[in-house]
């Protein structure tokens, strides 16, 4: 075994910075200097030979220890060195990793593979962890399924903490914390973090607390926050929040007003029906859950009103209570449309000058005079119109094409040729409608067996001659995929409308053939020819609208039904643990509880359910207030998008820099003529 040349030891490595940094090591080497004379007594010089500031070479030592000494140096310099880069290193493949999470963290959209896999990976846990919830109030699911609801809740409390820590990791980086002391503080202060640290402390209390626990509804409610975590996934609900802060005065005017009529409401129905229903109308408590639910227009049907003014109060109430809680869906509504816009201007590129501007700016009213005078823009639309229209100069053959085509596929009848076709058309498919409901009917089915057959053989030559023609004219369409003889037909017939007219034609003539072999209606034919009804999409542009307002408002849209799903889902089950004790055979569980939260929300109010006890009737008179509200924004939403698209259906788009022609409008009741 190799021996230290300085102290004399036996061991494996000598040279090791271990042994070297020994306070056996450093007496002996100190013991050695002062040998030499290099250590004044009294005055000893400290020399950490793990340092550079320690130069050994210049020591006065034997050559053979000075050569060892030296290599010594060496080693440990190198060491020092290797160990430099590999922290060095360390921290840069820290900071790299670091700066990769931040930025899957904080991606809003899915934009890279990462931040996508997180996204779905956090949606799923959050939306499984709170589901759990609600099935672990169903008996059977409770009794055969707990381990499975255990698992799941174990991996999201697993899986949502290591997003939170990586989250207060990460939260550094953010510019918003530049120069700021105590970021993670900062961080902490702010909504999403604290719904993700509630959702991990709500979870672990529910893996803690038995179900035998009196404290176990409470966990349950303050669970339901895991479904907020969803907010930080989708650009809508900040729109939504946006929106909810600029028309603040508004909505507070209507809540104000919805209080107020309530209140008096309760004053007056109690005053004319207490007299005649002293153990309905007790107290104005009673007397203002009736008129909250009339107000809503729930009426659940337990209070009725019997005296002839308090019917007469209860009818001024209803009309008024429909009108309040639509302004909150139009005032949302409209202000959704308005920030949509503002945030996603949709853009236009002109094709002959390339300008591009917004497309609101592009639309004209062409036939609209100003003061009298002539349309601004009709001279310039009609010469754009005749340059733009040199396709439609063709033989007799296409002028017939072009003449059928204009009246069998039109967005709005504006002809009296056209009106007759449409109203034609309309027949047809209201009888076959009729016939289909008939034959979910045995005794109405064979009792009409004739008619309904006499039906559906007209039906088949009508449609069948119209689809002909439709494949025959769909060469002068406007559209360039359509003007090829044979392509063009064949991309008619793989279209939405080709495609649901063939499936009809099929069903039809499948029904005919079959029609003496069963007794009633086939049920899958049956569904198949509900396809009729997309038939009246030739004639109107029903079809057209609505996919253009989806189009435009489809993340908003299911935004809000997702916003909807999650407050049905709250507050169903705090109602469900007001109520269970005093109702447990209508509130049996979270999911029967959500029938009742959908026809009070609804406005619906069959009365099968509803609330017996004071603390639930407040919860859901305290729920209806936001509900009603709420499930009608979809509505609102759509409506004011509606009305949008209308207006770009009915107008021309033209370059405000250039005057050229951009496209001509699909609804319009003037026609030019060329």
């Amino acid at each position: 075994m190799p021996k230290c040349e300085i102290c004399g030891k036996e061991l494996k490595d000598p040279t090791s910075a271990r042994h070297i940094n020994s306070k056996f090591h450093q007496d002996a080497l100190n013991k050695l200097k002062e040998e030499q004379g290099i250590l004044v007594k009294g005055k000893k010089e400290e020399i950490n030979i793990d340092t550079e500031k320690t130069n050994l070479t210049e020591l006065t030592l034997p050559d053979k220890k000075q050569k060892y000494v030296n290599k010594i140096t060496a080693s440990i310099s190198i060491r020092k060195r290797a160990h430099e880069k590999r922290t060095k290193d360390f921290l840069k493949f820290s900071k790299k990793i670091k700066v990769k999470t931040h930025s899957a963290l904080t991606t809003q959209k899915f934009a890279n593979i990462y931040s996508t896999a997180l996204s779905l990976l956090i949606i799923i846990i959050s939306i499984a962890s709170g589901m759990t919830i609600i099935f672990e109030t169903v008996d059977y699911i409770q009794k055969d399924y707990r381990d499975v609801l255990i698992i799941i809740e174990i991996i999201a409390a697993i899986i949502l903490s290591v997003e939170f820590l990586l989250r207060l990791w990460t939260c550094d980086l953010n510019p918003k914390y530049d120069g700021m002391p105590y970021k993670r503080l900062r961080y902490m202060s702010n909504f999403l973090p604290l719904v993700d640290l509630s959702s991990i402390i709500a979870i672990i209390l529910g893996l803690i607390i038995p179900l035998t626990s009196e404290y176990r509804g409470f966990v349950r409610i303050f669970h339901l926050i895991v479904f907020f975590k969803l907010v930080r996934y989708s650009q809508s609900f900040d729109i939504i929040w946006t929106v909810i802060k600029e028309k603040k005065e508004e909505l507070l005017i209507t809540f104000i007003l919805s209080l107020l009529l309530m209140f008096l409401g309760s004053i007056l129905m109690f005053l004319t029906e207490h007299d005649a229903q002293p153990e309905v109308f007790t107290n104005l408590f009673s007397s203002m859950w009736f008129t909250a639910i009339n107000l809503f227009t729930i009426g659940y049907g337990e209070i009725t009103p019997i005296t002839t003014m308090g019917k007469i109060v209860s009818s001024v109430i209803s009309v008024i209570g429909i009108t309040v809680f639509l302004l909150p869906a139009s005032v949302i509504g409209s202000g959704f449309v308005d920030e949509i816009q503002a945030r996603n201007p949709l853009l236009e590129k002109c094709p002959n000058c390339q300008h591009v501007i917004e497309r609101s700016e592009l639309l004209r009213e062409v036939f609209a005079r100003s003061r009298g005078r002539k349309p601004k823009y009709l001279k310039k639309v009609l010469e754009e119109v005749k340059k733009q229209d040199v396709y439609y100069t063709h033989d007799a053959q296409f002028s017939r094409q072009r003449f059928i085509y204009e009246n069998l596929e039109f967005r709005y009848p504006h002809t009296i040729l056209q009106v007759v076709i449409f109203v034609f058309f309309a027949t047809f498919i209201t009888f076959n409608i009729l016939i289909i409901m008939a034959e979910t009917n045995p005794i109405l089915y064979q009792e009409n067996r004739t008619v309904i057959f006499t039906v559906l053989m007209l039906s088949a030559i009508v449609f069948t001659v119209e689809f002909l023609l439709r494949v025959w004219s769909i060469v002068a369409a406007e559209e360039e995929k359509f003007h090829d003889k044979i392509q063009g037909r064949l991309n008619y017939i793989k279209s939405f409308m080709g495609i649901t007219d063939l499936i009809f034609l099929i069903s039809l003539y499948l029904t005919i053939f079959l029609f003496n072999a069963f007794p009633s209606g086939i049920p899958v034919l049956l569904a198949l020819r509900m396809f009729v009804i997309f038939q009246i999409g030739h004639f109107l542009a029903v079809f057209d609208i609505i996919g253009v307002i989806i189009k435009y408002s489809k993340k908003e849209f299911f935004t809000t039904i997702l916003l909807c799903v999650i407050f049905l889902i709250c507050a169903s089950t705090i109602i469900y643990h007001l109520e269970k004790d005093a109702q447990p055979e209508k509130f049996r569980s979270i999911p029967s509880t959500i029938w009742f939260g959908v026809t009070t929300f609804t406005t619906t109010g069959f009365g099968d359910v509803y609330p017996i006890t004071t603390a639930g009737r407040l919860a859901t008179i305290s729920f209806a207030f936001l509900g009603v509200s709420l499930f009608t924004l979809p509505a609102g939403i759509l409506g004011a998008s509606f009305f949008t698209s209308m207006k770009e259906f009915r107008m021309y788009l033209i370059c405000p820099k250039c005057g050229f022609l951009i496209s001509k409008p699909k609804l319009s009741k003037k026609r030019i003529s060329i």
